[in-house]
């Protein structure tokens, strides 16, 4: 369970970055 949530987290972690990335090209 332990390395499930490590790529949980990670997945939560590429998401913010690609939303990140994604509003400075919208903006």
């Amino acid at each position: 369970h332990y390395k499930r949530y490590l790529t949980l987290r990670r997945r939560v972690e590429l998401a913010c970055e690609l939303g990140l990335t994604e509003r400075q090209v919208k903006i």
